[in-house]
């Protein structure tokens, strides 16, 4: 073999390697690139909403509201006096990642899954969430109530099966424990969301409209 017959076969086995390069490497990751690009210039919105009807205290109900508008956080936060006479709330822009980690501390706790549970007698409190998501043209949104939360998860009651095609033995043997600490977790990671401030500004709403009870006032925000 003379030295242009190597010199050729040296640039063949380059341009071997150079295809070889590209369609396994080179390809697949401008590909994978595209598609990353393509997820974070998507429109992404969330929502969660809390709503919460209190049955004892100096308040009647409390609404939690954090919306996530392509990383545009804001807190929206309501709140009536027992006697339902006042109504306080503000709405407030939110920086930092916060948003994120309570919506991903949320999802970990199922509040896409999340069942509705009956209320039960003489309710303490009731809770109604709301949680809706879009990415791109792509979402979805549902809702479920609950009563009692640490009820539900400090409880030690068992729910055993029915079968009424069976009269002879209608209550099954096998049970299943009805504790479940999800839905108190829920409402804990929607209350103690936000900076000091927001936690002082509810803290100081919540003073106001404890005091007011009994003296009928026309309906302000703050």
């Amino acid at each position: 073999m003379n030295e242009r017959q190597r010199s050729l076969l040296v640039l063949v086995v380059c341009a071997l390697l150079v295809g070889a390069t590209w369609f396994v490497f080179v390809q697949p990751y401008l590909a994978r690139e595209r598609a990353v690009n393509q997820v974070l210039n998507e429109r992404s919105t969330w929502t969660v909403t809390m709503q919460q009807y209190l049955h004892q205290g100096p308040l009647s109900e409390q609404t939690y509201r954090i919306n996530n508008d392509d990383g545009k956080v804001s807190m929206f936060y309501s709140a009536t006096n027992r006697d339902g006479s006042i109504t306080k709330q503000f709405n407030v822009p939110l920086s930092g990642p916060q948003a994120t980690f309570l919506f991903e501390a949320l999802r970990a706790e199922g509040i896409w899954g999340l069942l509705d549970k009956p209320v039960r007698p003489h309710p303490k409190d009731e809770y109604i969430f709301f949680v809706a998501q879009t990415l791109g043209d792509e979402g979805g949104q549902r809702a479920f109530g609950f009563s009692d939360p640490e009820f539900w998860a400090t409880t030690k009651g068992s729910e055993y099966p029915l079968n009424m095609k069976d009269p002879q033995h209608p209550i099954g043997v096998t049970s299943r424990p009805l504790r479940d600490p999800h839905y108190l977790k829920i409402v804990q990671l929607v209350e103690q969301f936000g900076p000091p401030s927001v936690q002082q500004a509810q803290a100081t709403i919540r003073s106001e409209l404890a005091a007011s009870n009994g003296r009928p006032q026309a309906s302000n925000t703050r």
